[in-house]
C-alpha cells in the first residue's frame, strides 16, 4: 500500500473523495495561473531545460525503464518530464528481496542474530528552545518592514541590501550558535527539524527578496504602465501566508481552492502519526546496526561487516523512503489542503529515474524551481556560462547538505559536502550506465546508490 501510494498525488478538486485523493503526477491538470508572468512563456522554464544535456532526436518510440535500443537509452538522458508507473518501485523491490536474502545467509554463516526493531512512541520528546521558536516571527516582520520602505521609496535598494543580507545571515547563524548537543534520537530530530525549518526561511527570505525587486524593476521600466502587482502584494498577510505555504518561490498572487476537505486533513494527520512512528522506530535500531559494523570492522570478521553493512543499507533505505513520504505526500499536503493552496505537485515520479541527474530534478520539486529560479537564471542573466550556474547550483547544494548534518550534531567536519560532491561522479557513471545498458540497469543504479552511498556516508 506504501508503495502504490507513492505514484500518486493529492487531486486539488473542490469537493476532493477519498478515492481520488491520490493521483499521478504526469495526470494532473497544469496548475493555475499564480502571477502575471505566467500567461507568457515561463523564462525560467527555458533555463530549466537548458540543464538537461541535449542528444540527436529519436523517431522511435522508447519504454522509460526498458531497454529497447541504443536511441531510446541514449534519449532517457535528455527527459524534461517524469514517465508514469510502477517499474522503478518494482526494481527497488527486486534489489531489496535480493540485499535480504544476502544479508540473511551471511547471518546465518556468521551467526549474527536477526534484528529486532522496538515500537517508538506515538509522541516524540521534543524541547527546542524558545527563542529559536520566536525569532522566525521576529525574521519576517523585520523583511516586512524593510520592503514595505521599499515600496514606499523611503530607503533605497542599495540601503536595503544590506538589511536582507544581515536577516538571512542571522537566520541560518542562530541554529548553531543556540543549538546543543543531543545523546538520544529525539533531541537529534528536534534539532534537525529546527535547522530544516530556518533552512526554509531562509530560502522563503531570498524569493521574497528577489521577485519584490524583480516587480519594482519592471514597475520601473514600464513607467507604471499596465498591470501592476507590486506594491499592493506588500502585505503582513501576504508574507504571513507565504511563510506557512508548501512553496519557496514566493507569488505574489495566490491560487485557492474552494474549500477544505477534512477527511482528507483526517486522513493526512493519521498518515503523519504511522509514518514518524515507523520512521523513528527504524532510527531507533540504527545505532546498535553500526555499533555492530564498527566492531566487526575491529575485530576483522569480514562476513558480518559484510551482513552489518547491507543491513545498514536496508535501515538506511527505509529511513528514505518513510521520510520521503512523510514530508511530500503527508506533511506537504495537509499543509497544502488546510491553506487551501492549489498548487500540490511537489515531485515527479523520481523512483523511475533512470540517471542520478533525473533524480536530483525530480525528487523534490519545490527546491529545484527554487535553485532554478533564484541561482541558475540570475547567474545566466549576469552573464556567467550555463555550466558555472550549474555549478553555483551544486556548491549551494553542498553547502546546505552540511549543513544539515553539522548543525543537528553540533560537529565539526565536512561530511555531508564530500558525500554531495561525490554525487558528480556518480552522475556521470549513472549516465553511461544508462546509455551502454539501458533505462532498467540505469535505474537499479539509481536505486543501488540511494541505498548504499548513504550508508557509506
Amino acid at each position: 500500500m506504501l508503495l502504490r501510494k507513492m505514484n500518486q498525488q493529492l487531486c486539488p478538486s473542490p469537493k476532493p473523495d477519498l478515492k481520488k485523493t491520490f493521483q499521478l503526477p504526469e495526470e494532473l491538470h497544469s496548475e493555475p495561473s499564480l502571477d502575471k508572468d505566467s500567461m507568457k512563456p515561463n523564462e525560467d522554464e527555458e533555463f530549466e531545460k537548458s540543464l538537461v544535456p541535449s542528444s540527436p532526436l529519436c523517431s522511435r518510440s522508447r519504454s522509460t525503464i526498458t531497454r529497447s535500443t541504443t536511441c531510446n537509452a541514449n534519449s532517457s538522458l535528455t527527459r524534461t518530464s517524469a514517465p508514469a508507473g510502477y517499474t522503478g518501485l518494482i526494481n527497488l523491490f527486486l534489489l531489496l528481496c535480493a540485499v535480504m536474502v544476502l544479508k540473511l545467509y551471511l547471518g546465518l554463516c556468521a551467526g549474527v542474530a536477526i534484528d529486532s526493531l522496538s515500537l517508538a512512541s506515538v509522541f516524540p520528546n521534543f524541547s527546542p528552545p524558545l527563542p529559536l521558536l520566536i525569532f522566525p516571527g521576529i525574521v519576517m516582520l523585520l523583511t516586512y518592514r524593510v520592503e514595505l520602505l521599499l515600496s514606499q521609496n523611503k530607503v533605497s535598494w542599495d540601503n536595503a541590501l544590506p538589511c536582507h543580507l544581515a536577516i538571512i545571515a542571522m537566520v541560518l547563524t542562530l541554529p548553531v550558535l543556540g543549538l546543543r548537543r543531543q545523546d538520544h534520537l529525539d533531541g537529534l530530530l528536534s534539532n534537525l527539524l529546527i535547522c530544516v525549518s530556518y533552512i526554509t526561511l531562509a530560502m522563503k527570505l531570498v524569493s521574497y527578496v528577489q521577485v519584490n525587486k524583480k516587480y519594482r524593476d519592471e514597475q520601473i521600466a514600464s513607467n507604471n504602465n499596465g498591470e501592476q502587482v507590486y506594491p499592493d502584494n506588500i502585505t503582513l498577510w501576504s508574507i504571513a501566508y507565504f511563510w506557512v505555504s508548501p512553496t519557496l518561490t514566493y507569488q505574489p498572487n495566490v491560487s485557492y481552492t474552494s474549500s477544505i476537505d477534512l477527511k482528507v486533513v483526517l486522513y493526512r494527520v493519521l498518515e503523519l502519526c504511522m509514518m514518524h512512528v515507523m520512521l523513528r522506530s527504524v532510527l531507533l535500531a540504527t545505532p546498535s546496526v553500526v555499533a555492530g559494523l564498527l566492531k566487526a570492522v575491529e575485530d576483522e570478521e569480514l562476513l558480518v561487516v559484510i551482513e552489518r553493512f547491507l543491513t545498514l543499507s536496508l535501515f538506511s533505505i527505509a529511513v528514505w523512503m518513510l521520510g520521503f513520504y512523510l514530508v511530500f505526500v503527508s506533511f506537504l499536503q495537509l499543509t497544502a489542503e488546510l491553506l487551501q493552496f492549489n498548487g500540490r505537485k511537489f515531485f515527479h515520479a523520481w523512483w523511475n529515474a533512470s540517471t542520478m541527474e533525473e533524480f536530483w530534478r525530480w525528487w523534490n520539486l519545490p527546491v529545484h524551481r527554487w535553485a532554478v529560479k533564484h541561482i541558475y537564471v540570475p547567474f545566466v542573466k549576469s552573464g556567467w556560462s550555463k555550466m558555472n550556474a550549474m555549478l553555483a547550483v551544486f556548491l549551494t547544494s553542498a553547502l546546505l547538505h552540511e549543513y544539515l548534518i553539522s548543525c543537528p550534531f553540533q560537529i565539526v567536519g565536512h561530511f555531508g559536502f564530500v558525500t554531495f560532491l561525490g554525487q558528480l561522479p556518480l552522475c556521470k557513471i549513472s549516465e553511461v550506465t544508462t546509455s551502454k545498458c539501458g533505462g532498467r540497469v540505469g535505474n537499479l543504479f539509481m536505486w543501488g546508490v540511494l541505498m548504499f552511498w548513504n550508508s557509506v556516508g
